[in-house]
């Protein structure tokens, strides 16, 4: 089972990743921060696998010194110098808010198996062979989180 830690500061963000990651079967929220204090005492507590933090929690308040926990750094759009920055932390993945649900969920898959993974948005501009690029291999099995996000992303008319 993945343990999962998630610190968002906008609460239906924070609650929307939380329960859909939850469907997952592999996959456990095993904490929810809304601030860096918070999100160290539940990393502490919890020891966690892997650590979701907001890119703004990064910029604002610095790195995290968690090394026994991987770090998924999302962000809502890509600006110049972020990518360096994220790295600079020893972040293993840096994704964007509006990739698609399973480029989030196989993401995780792939840092537990020692691989950072960056959106192809990210780095389109940098030497991609350096990075492992999400996509899926073959054909998409939908699961409840893809699923749900994908209603989501579209306007219900």
């Amino acid at each position: 089972m993945i343990r999962i830690v998630i610190a968002e500061d906008e609460e239906w963000v924070l609650g929307t990743i939380g329960a859909l990651l939850s469907l997952e079967e592999d996959m456990e929220i095993v904490g929810k921060a809304r601030d860096r204090e918070h999100a160290l005492e539940l990393i502490h507590d919890m020891q966690p696998d892997i650590l979701i933090l907001d890119i703004e929690h990064l910029l604002r308040d610095g790195p995290l010194d968690v090394p026994e926990c991987r770090l998924l750094v999302l962000a809502t759009f890509p600006k110049e110098g972020y990518l360096e920055r994220v790295q600079a932390t020893g972040a293993k993945g840096y994704l964007l808010k509006d990739s698609p649900s399973e480029e989030l969920t196989s993401s995780i898959r792939r840092m537990m198996m020692g691989k950072q993974v960056f959106s192809s948005k990210l780095v389109e501009k940098k030497e991609p062979a350096l990075y492992e690029i999400p996509h899926a291999p073959g054909p998409v099995k939908k699961n409840y989180f893809t699923m749900i996000m994908d209603k989501m992303k579209h306007p219900t008319g």
